[in-house]
């Protein structure tokens, strides 16, 4: 995996949480992005974040754990949910029959944990098997991507201004210099566009741009030269460094 997972923990547990931190610091590619003791925070930060891997207490006080993963259902969202709880007996036939990937038993044990790690990253290789993988030529000035269409277009490098994931349709588009949008193949996920170029930096979790093109780096915001320079660029505070560093060595 070319970049971190992001992960956000929901446990009404405080303790808890911080041993699981504690315990994903261990895999150099999980980062814990956010943590939250309610439901309707937990759903606050995936909205905000959009985490690849969400750690979900079964029993929390305002909703259960249950209730908010059908929520999650409902908004289709593409996120590996790992359910967690120290009653599993009390739930085996409520909970984990809802599209949930994963589960363990509270308290959390490394060897189990591990086992977890191991089945993502298993589930993330097939999903990235079967999503269009990109081509660019011996130059690296072309790129070949595959639309929403399953069309291949190829583009030049040149032409990309930025990526910007659609919450609503649950997919990534490019915008190019003549003021068009290519919408990307539903498989195209935030890491598959990190690893088209070297020169493509995530600013933000609905933004990717082509660091040739960045004129400003602002505190929340990224200008980027015309003919990009109308466009609304987020920058997140964790993506901040990584943009700065590339853009110095530009």
């Amino acid at each position: 995996m070319c970049a971190r997972q992001k992960v956000v923990i929901i446990d009404d547990d405080e303790k808890a949480i911080n041993n699981l931190c504690v315990l994903l610091a261990d895999y150099p590619d999980m980062e814990v992005v956010g943590k939250a003791c309610t439901a309707q925070q937990g759903y606050s930060l995936y909205i905000e974040l959009h985490p690849d891997i969400l750690f979900l207490d079964i029993e929390l006080p305002d909703m259960s754990g249950v209730e908010l993963l059908d929520k999650l259902n409902q908004d289709d969202a593409d996120v590996y949910v790992i359910m967690f709880t120290g009653k599993y007996g009390d739930y085996q036939k409520e909970a984990f029959i809802r599209n949930e990937h994963d589960y363990l038993l509270k308290p959390i044990l490394p060897q189990e944990l591990d086992k977890a790690v191991k089945r993502y990253r298993h589930y993330i290789y097939k999903q990235n098997a079967v999503a269009p993988i990109p081509s660019v030529s011996d130059k690296g000035d072309m790129l070949a991507i595959t639309t929403m269409t399953s069309e291949i277009r190829v583009i030049r490098i040149s032409e990309i201004g930025y990526f910007r994931y659609s919450t609503r349709r649950k997919i990534w588009e490019v915008a190019l210099s003549d003021g068009s949008y290519i919408t990307l193949h539903k498989g195209t996920s935030a890491n598959i566009i990190l690893g088209y170029h070297k020169y493509f930096v995530q600013t933000h979790q609905s933004y990717i741009v082509n660091v040739n093109n960045v004129m400003l780096i602002g505190q929340n915001n990224v200008v980027l030269f015309p003919p990009f320079n109308d466009a609304k660029i987020l920058l997140g505070r964790t993506f901040r460094k990584r943009l700065q560093e590339l853009f110095i060595m530009m």
